[in-house]
C-alpha cells in the first residue's frame, strides 16, 4: 500500500477538509456538504493543473530528442 500515490496533492485544504470531517456530526452533514464540494473542486483543479504540467514537461523532454 506504501508504493500507492494520490491522485489528488495533500494540501492545506485537503487537510482542512480531513479536519473539519471527523468533526461533523449528522445532524450538520447538509451544511457541510456544498463547503466539502467547494474545496474538493479546488483541489481537483489543482491536481489537474499540476498534472498538465508534469505532462508538457515530460513532452518536451521526448520532442527534444
Amino acid at each position: 500500500m506504501d508504493n500507492i500515490k494520490p491522485i489528488f496533492p495533500v494540501t492545506e485544504e485537503l487537510l482542512e477538509l480531513v479536519d473539519l470531517l471527523n468533526q461533523v456530526s449528522e445532524s450538520e452533514e447538509e451544511k457541510v456538504i456544498p463547503q466539502t464540494m467547494t474545496v474538493l473542486n479546488k483541489v481537483y483543479a489543482q491536481g489537474v493543473l499540476e498534472g498538465y504540467e508534469k505532462a508538457m514537461q515530460k513532452q518536451g523532454q521526448t520532442t527534444k530528442k
